[in-house]
């Protein structure tokens, strides 16, 4: 055999990627340039109007009217009037909520404190992989055992998606860090058709991020806290000038984790850089922005909850399988966040992002506005991977790299009519993925699977490697998925809203086995495997799916301060999985993923009584069906191949308040309700699980807060508490393949934080200087964030319970100073 040929096939073929990649990346940034070019050309000097905010940020008088448009929840941050209005349930976590999870917090962490949503991470920084659920529905690679809605809530920066079509699961790592982001809005159900992308069966998140501002200013900070977290954040805004704006900001955090051992403290970093450029002119603007983002973390195992003397320290025998003798490994006996040593297990996953997007608003007259929105996105993961904890030997190493093109454009034109304003446009997106995955052992020697023979090479018997695996998956999934859509706002009376609308949707795949191509000396035809175990199951195929997607709402306006409102909606997603689901299922037993879903609700926005002010409230039941799952069954031991199947049923309620009882005092509290359990689930072995509960849902989260306000001479003093608390949730087991009533108890936490702002009117250019101290956990309250039941595939021993703790005791001090 040669082994050298598959070495110089996988090289070629890299180098043939990167070279079109980087072609095609050029030719969307010169596309967007020439948009640029071609508006800032011959724009007269008479720019909208436009109005400083009190953080300097500016408003365009243009676009106002968009501004507090309850249609639109991805151009800009909903105002609390445009929640008030709109006919969907909509929670925004502003800068002031997101200054409770610290400074060295990511994405998933700003999530926690909304509704309905539950995380899961291991670990306190950005920079660690996260599941996260809203109302059930989920998305992320953390905790996956059970996860049987992942994929299911789309995630988008500034409007644009970061979820690739193919796999669709977010990566919450993706946002390591919030110093520029300044609020971010959450959907709950599909949300208007306008405002959809390919993944909002169950729900979306939009960050925002800071945007540039009328006058320079800049911001530099840093924070350092426990757990060796250190990190610095900064933002530079150039100001206006001739129509012209521009902000460019970043940040870079590195930690070790609370979960260490041995030796081994499991290290995380991570950085992002995120720019605008935006140009103004009398009846519109464009943009150009971009962000970057890596993030690495090593990822430790859960932990046995329960001593078992077949689960040491020390693993097993890499050759032989056996137990080596050494400390029982669990919760109980070696500590509660002691995790292995790194010579024994390691799992490190890097994660990189790069997006590039232009958007246009242009007023062609009075009534008649265009938008569009270009866009390209990049993403990577990979996984280094070694155990010898208690897996077949032949899976002792790991490598994993999955990676992403996606390109998508959304034109549509928004009506003004005497009545009514009517959105009519589409989005035309396509993604290429591709997927490698090698696990191997390099101390065994290779054989024939027909023969049990040695592999030789030149007469001399050659070992297992990275490119001649003992399992294998290399294929790639092209996607294209296409949607238009008619979203109608009527209003026939000044109290009454009611925005019908419809979607078609197309989903069009074309999956390639490319297992030949990559590994030739082990497969026959590309499923037929030679060498090893084949992945890849399922010869090259296409698939192509068309749906129609109607939703209704209604907002009426009972009084002044109150709305009562109530909608429905129905959506579609492709298969998820990616080349996964492609490789193992007939492309004839997939189906796109459905969701029907109600709600019904009241809303409340006071501006001024006694006591509440500003005060902004909700609540609201809701009703979701989530048809046509496909349930990956995670096997440690050899590629992922088993697959469950089922439909969900959600409903619960979801509230939230906000308010400013006192010039000085700001509380928020938000509760969720929820029961969540299987209409149908059927096992791989075939086995009838409907009607259990479904895994990793809590049936209540709980959080509330208060910052108090103190003034004295220049100095600002501002106290914070908060508690969060997560109710219990039914574990999965993954030795049965199926979901259990085993419970996993809830869990409190009680937080504490002072911010102290320094005026310096007596300097140049150092506007105030900020100081943060930030108390999380301030009980050391011990908890399991997350368990499950195992089938044996990490440490050998089928039927025990693994889990991950939550975070004890954490603090953190930060300090920015701001210019301008």
């Amino acid at each position: 055999m040669k082994q050298s040929t598959s070495q110089l096939s996988l090289e070629s073929k890299n180098r043939m990627k990167q070279t079109c990649t980087n072609g095609l990346r050029i030719l969307l940034l010169a596309s967007t340039a020439i948009a640029t070019a071609s508006f800032a050309v011959g724009v007269n000097c008479a720019y909208a109007q436009t109005v400083p905010t009190n953080q300097g940020a500016e408003v365009n008088a243009g676009e106002v009217s968009a501004s507090i448009n309850p249609l639109d929840t991805l151009s800009e941050l909903p105002t609390k009037k445009s929640i008030f209005k709109s006919t969907q349930s909509v929670k925004v976590i502003g800068r002031k909520q997101l200054r409770v999870v610290g400074p060295a917090a990511g994405a998933a962490q700003a999530l926690s404190v909304a509704p309905g949503v539950n995380i899961a991470s291991d670990g306190t920084s950005g920079a660690p992989r996260a599941s996260i659920s809203i109302n059930g529905m989920k998305t992320g690679w953390g905790n996956i055992a059970g996860n049987a809605n992942d994929g299911t809530v789309m995630v988008t920066f500034d409007g644009v998606p970061m979820i690739d079509p193919a796999y669709g699961i977010w990566q919450s790592s993706e946002i390591p860090n919030l110093s520029f982001i300044k609020g971010l809005s959450v959907t709950y159900g599909p949300g208007y058709p306008v405002n959809r992308w390919y993944n909002n069966i169950g729900g979306s998140i939009n960050f925002n991020p800071i945007e540039p501002t009328d006058k320079p200013q800049a911001t530099i900070g840093g924070f350092f806290g426990s757990y060796g977290n250190r990190g610095t954040n900064f933002s530079v805004d150039t100001g206006k000038h001739d129509g012209w704006a521009a902000v460019f900001a970043g940040t870079i955090d590195r930690s070790d984790n609370y979960l260490q051992g041995y030796g081994f403290n499991n290290p995380q970093s991570s950085y992002a850089y995120y720019g605008k450029l935006v140009k103004t002119f009398s009846n519109g603007r464009i943009s150009i922005g971009g962000f970057v983002s890596r993030s690495s973390a090593f990822r430790p195992l859960p932990i046995p909850t329960t001593a078992n003397p077949n689960v040491t320290i020390n693993g097993v025998n890499s050759i032989t399988g056996a137990i080596n003798p050494g400390p029982i490994y669990s919760q109980q006996t070696t500590g509660f966040y002691t995790t292995l040593p790194r010579s024994l297990y390691f799992k490190e996953i890097p994660i990189r992002t790069y997006l590039l997007y232009s958007r246009l608003t242009d007023h062609l007259d009075d009534n008649t506005t265009f938008h569009n929105l270009l866009f390209f996105r990049y993403g990577n993961r990979i996984h280094y991977h070694f155990d010898n904890i208690g897996n077949s030997p032949n899976v002792l190493n790991q490598y994993y790299n999955a990676a992403s093109d996606t390109y998508g454009d959304k034109p549509y034109f928004t009506f003004k009519l005497p009545d009514n304003k009517l959105s009519i446009g589409g989005y035309l997106v396509y993604t290429k993925y591709n997927s490698l995955l090698n696990f191997y052992n390099q101390t065994e020697q290779a054989t024939y699977n027909s023969t049990g023979l040695p592999v030789v090479n030149n007469g001399i018997p050659v070992n297992y490697s990275l490119q001649l695996p003992n399992h294998f998956h290399s294929s790639y999934l092209y996607e294209t998925d296409i949607a238009g859509f008619v979203q109608d706002e009527f209003q026939p009376t000044k109290a009454l809203r009611i925005t019908p609308g419809v979607r078609v949707v197309s989903f069009h795949t074309n999956f390639v086995n490319n297992t030949l191509g990559q590994f030739p000396e082990s497969t026959s035809n590309g499923v037929n495997a030679i060498i090893g175990t084949n992945g890849d199951n399922q010869q090259s195929s296409t698939t192509n799916f068309n749906d129609i997607e109607p939703s209704i709402g209604v907002n009426y306006q009972l009084t002044h301060d109150v709305a009562l409102y109530a909608n429905y909606s129905s959506a579609y997603k492709a298969p998820s999985g990616a080349t996964g689901t492609y490789a193992h299922l007939l492309t004839s037993t997939l189906k796109p993923q459905h969701s029907t879903q109600y709600q019904v609700g009241a809303k409340f926005l006071i501006p001024n009584e006694p006591y509440l002010h500003h005060a902004i409230a909700s609540i609201n039941y809701y009703h979701l069906n989530d048809l046509d799952e496909i349930i990956p069954i995670p096997v440690v031991s050899h590629n992922y191949s088993l697959f469950a199947s089922g439909s969900s049923v959600f409903h619960g309620f979801n509230l939230y308040a906000e308010d400013d009882p006192l010039y000085n005092l700001h509380i928020f509290a938000n509760a969720s309700f929820e029961s969540a359990n299987y209409s149908s689930y059927t096992s791989p072995s075939h086995g009838s699980y409907g009607g259990l509960p479904i895994s990793n849902v809590p049936a209540q989260t709980f959080n509330a807060g208060a910052y108090y306000t103190l003034f004295s001479h220049d100095t600002i003093y501002q106290p914070r508490i908060w508690y969060q608390y997560t109710g219990t949730q039914n574990i999965y087991n993954n030795n049965t393949g199926a979901p259990t009533r085993t419970k996993l108890p809830g869990y409190g936490v009680l937080n504490l934080g002072m911010k102290v702002s320094i005026a310096t009117p007596h300097t140049s250019y150092l506007r105030k200087l900020t100081f943060n101290l930030d108390l999380l956990n301030v009980a050391n309250k011990q908890y399991n964030i997350y368990e499950y039941i195992s089938s044996g595939g990490y440490y050998g021993v089928a039927g025990q319970t693994l889990a991950e703790p939550g975070a004890p005791f954490t603090a953190y001090f930060s300090v920015n100073g701001h210019f301008g």
